[in-house]
């Protein structure tokens, strides 16, 4: 029992000192609370609406029920909408502004939110409300680059896997690489970057202005 009660304080206090590393950086950081060069694009929210039509016809290729496959396009400005959207409703990630760029074979995505949203995974989440809300509340930017690959599955069948690999992680003007997002999201960033789609799609091209949708 003794040795019990000793795992579980060793375990505290490397989750503490964890927090501590992480959460210093950010906060001492001054880089990461400036501002970076951003690239606007022109898009709406409302632009959303275009992308509901275009993945209801992959899941009907996926269930037999479309004998289509030619590719399925999404413009810039859809996927602008459906990012933004996507990132706030199922990782609490809220972008004002907002901008995906799309260029051969690469995204990159510009965003302004606060300190508190990143702070997520374990025991970031837990010791949030014993930090200085004046700090978890700081608008902060970020900027990432990276490009999107496919393991397929089966049609009707097994889900294929998405995967999204960061070559660029910054906060505001400091490169920092992928581990503190890692680490400070924990599950909720872990499932940005990687989620099952359905068993038809072959490939996600990343195409000037455009995603294209390959089935089969």
């Amino acid at each position: 029992m003794k040795l019990g009660c000793a795992g579980c304080l060793i375990l505290i206090v490397v989750l503490v000192f964890l927090a501590a590393v992480v959460g210093g950086f950010f906060v001492l950081s001054g880089n990461i609370f400036e501002e970076p060069r951003v690239e606007v694009l022109d898009w709406s929210r409302a632009d959303v609406s275009g992308t509901r039509s275009k993945l209801y016809e992959i899941v009907q290729r996926d269930a037999g029920q479309s004998g289509r496959q030619d590719p399925i396009t999404f413009s810039e400005r859809e996927i602008n909408a459906w990012m933004a959207r996507h990132l706030a409703e199922t990782a609490g990630l809220r972008f004002e502004p907002f901008a995906m760029r799309l260029t051969q074979g690469q995204f990159l995505l510009q965003g302004r939110t606060v300190l508190r949203s990143l702070l997520q995974g374990p025991p970031f989440a837990q010791l949030a409300p014993y930090l200085p809300a004046g700090q978890l509340n700081r608008p902060l930017w970020i900027t990432v680059r990276g490009y999107v690959s496919v393991q397929p599955g089966e049609p009707g069948g097994k889900p294929g896997r998405a995967r999204v690999t960061l070559t660029e992680f910054n906060l505001g003007k400091q490169p920092v690489g992928n581990w503190p997002f890692s680490v400070a999201m924990g599950t909720a960033g872990l499932g940005l970057l990687r989620w099952p789609v359905p068993g038809v799609v072959r490939d996600i091209d990343i195409e000037d202005r455009r995603v294209v949708v390959q089935t089969r």
